[in-house]
């Protein structure tokens, strides 16, 4: 095979690739303290709930909402050895409500027609509770709710909810709620919201396709001078 019919093939194959490259990510929306990990002023001020275990009551930095019976959660150990969870999603602060109102935040993005926004939260179901967690996404006063699998005792499980934008709800609010729907704690972590619109790739990966289609292109046109 010349060299002239590598190219020709190649070069669809890099441009397949390229494509590929730019529709195959998610674009990611800007979600704020998304993992709680950015404390209150002060800190978490209480720690009467077992060893290395502290909490706060009321604001959530980046998030709306919380009352004094919801706030951020470091759930350490309690009665020696004994854990409240097997592990945690993401870093060591976890979001938590008793029956208070919802935990919120509306991102910046408004509602495009026809982009799908999906958002994921990780919610955890402690030892020594039932799993009453659950999280919505709220868009012109309708509830998506997430779906997902409940943790058992000790774990956690992400939950998904997924929304294609309508064309009656374009240029709406897009709010994120957490919310405790059963009389007893709700945890939650790692909340993340995508939408479907072409995420930009990576300068370099574009540089370095570029730069080898134009090399073949000239070598291509150097061999049929020679």
């Amino acid at each position: 095979m010349n060299l002239m019919a590598i190219t020709r093939g190649f070069v669809p194959v890099a441009i397949l690739g390229l494509l590929c490259v730019f529709s195959a990510a998610a674009n990611p929306i800007f979600v704020s303290n998304f993992s709680f990990e950015t404390l209150p002023v002060g800190g978490l001020p209480f720690d009467s709930c077992g060893t290395g275990c502290f909490y706060s009551a009321g604001a959530i930095p980046g998030w709306s909402g919380s009352t004094a019976t919801s706030g951020q959660f470091q759930p350490g150990t309690q009665l020696g050895n004994t854990t409240y969870f097997n592990t945690l999603p993401a870093g060591n602060t976890i979001a938590y409500s008793d029956l208070a109102s919802p935990i919120t935040q509306t991102v910046i993005p408004t509602v495009q027609a026809g982009v799908i926004y999906t958002l994921l939260v990780d919610m955890g179901r402690r030892k020594d509770a039932p799993f009453d967690a659950a999280a919505d996404l709220l868009i012109n006063g309708n509830t998506i709710l997430a779906t997902g699998v409940a943790p058992t005792a000790g774990n956690w499980s992400t939950f998904t909810a997924t929304y294609v934008g309508l064309v009656g709800d374009v240029g709406k609010s897009i709010t994120i709620e957490l919310r405790d729907i059963g009389g007893h704690q709700a945890n939650f972590d790692n909340v993340r919201l995508s939408d479907s619109t072409t995420a930009l790739p990576e300068p370099s990966a574009v540089t370095l396709i570029g730069l080898g289609l134009a090399g073949l292109l000239v070598f291509s046109r150097r061999k049929r001078v020679s």
